[in-house]
């Protein structure tokens, strides 16, 4: 009983990652006490012992290196404090995180978990209370998170050898795809799908079996199912599309597609004024000195944008070449021992990696508290522990 209390304590940052932080508003910031009382509850049952074994897992050295160029950036020119704090958790999380404790089956609680939770809140605002995309919590990096779930409850269909789980996990995921849908957030719809086709590849090559073929027809089929009963939203959003696309063609670039291209514009030229370390905070000034010079329109300038709609360009801009490459390298390097990990961590890494990477071609999902945790905690706190048995991840 001492021990089930104990690794409630150690793995609660896991738990509040699919309960508090879908449901508050500033959920991330009360993710460090989580963290703290991890921490503490590690120390009392373990002591230091996991942090050597920790340590051999060279992805934690790049979170390190990360955290280290954050502190830099941040202390030089200026970043965000919640960005700052999130890595920063996240690093001490992971550098004390028994990783003994983390199994398929409470893989499989905190997933269903934050599936179910996430949907209920995006069916709660968009259609119990009609607000739409109005809700407390971005709906655009909240996405993330409910793509993230989607792609690692279909990681769980696939690997895990138990009915009722592939069941269980096979609704977590419908339950992502029709929250989703209502978040209307067309990035991460192009995010979700990448995933899925690169989930699809990736089983077909390395565990052919004609069982897959029946997998994916009935993965469409149960997807397009969803769609037909959430219609309306897709319609909306398709004939908004249409409209800015019209509106772009006839040179009306102040529409939320055309001010992304203009972001994308003034990415490319700020990022000149400082390529090694780039700009921090100070992008705000030269936004108003682009707009001066008559370089960027007057809609842009008003929308005083925070970030530019682009992970790769945005964090070149702030953080510069170093930065862009400590990105790049947190999104490809995860990957490169692949081969090594459990099929539940294969599908995790693929899965949840293609996500971010798709996703940060429109938008910022690293810049934001809540995406940060969740690409942290699964990449590399589940995705990049050092090697176990097939018999331990799978309980």
């Amino acid at each position: 009983m001492k021990d089930k209390i104990c690794s409630f304590f150690i793995l609660l940052p896991f738990i509040w990652l699919s309960t508090g932080m879908l449901i508050l508003k500033n959920g991330d910031k009360t993710m460090v006490a989580m963290v703290v009382i991890s921490i503490v509850a590690t120390l009392y049952s373990y002591g230091t012992s996991s942090i050597k074994q920790n340590l051999s897992n060279k992805m934690l050295w790049l979170v390190i290196v990360i955290a280290g160029y954050t502190i830099f950036s941040y202390t030089y020119h200026g970043l965000s404090s919640r960005e700052l704090r999130a890595i920063l958790a996240s690093l001490l999380f992971l550098l004390f995180l028994p990783s003994q404790l983390i199994t398929q089956n409470r893989l499989v609680i905190f997933v269903v978990l934050g599936s179910v939770v996430s949907s209920i809140y995006a069916w709660y605002y968009s259609v119990y209370l009609g607000l739409g995309r109005s809700w407390p919590i971005n709906p655009i990096p909240y996405s993330t998170l409910i793509a993230s779930f989607a792609i690692m409850s279909l990681g769980l269909v696939i690997s895990h050898d138990k009915k009722r789980v592939k069941a269980l996990t096979l609704f977590a995921f419908l339950f992502c795809c029709y929250a989703l849908i209502l978040g209307e957030t067309r990035g991460i719809w192009l995010a979700i799908l990448m995933a899925l086709v690169i989930i699809t590849c990736y089983s077909m090559i390395k565990f052919y079996r004609p069982k897959y073929w029946l997998y994916l027809g009935a993965f469409i089929l149960l997807i397009c199912t969803v769609g037909v009963i959430v219609k309306p939203q897709i319609e909306q959003r398709v004939t908004q599309t249409e409209r800015e696309y019209k509106a772009i063609q006839s040179g009306n670039l102040c529409t939320s597609i055309g001010l992304r291209l203009q972001m994308w514009q003034a990415a490319s030229i700020l990022v000149e004024d400082n390529p090694i370390l780039g700009l921090g905070d100070s992008h705000l000034k030269k936004i108003d000195e682009l707009y001066k010079q008559k370089r960027i329109s007057k809609c842009l300038y008003d929308n005083q944008p925070p970030h530019y709609h682009n992970q790769y360009l945005d964090r070149f801009v702030k953080n510069g070449a170093i930065g862009a490459i400590l990105l790049i390298a947190l999104l490809l390097l995860p990957l490169s021992k692949l081969k090594q990990k459990t099929i539940t961590q294969q599908y995790f890494l693929l899965g949840t990696i293609s996500v971010f990477a798709v996703a940060s071609l429109t938008d910022v999902p690293l810049n934001h508290g809540q995406t940060l945790f969740m690409y942290f905690f699964y990449i590399i706190g589940v995705g990049c522990l050092p090697l176990l048995k097939e018999n331990v991840i799978h309980d």
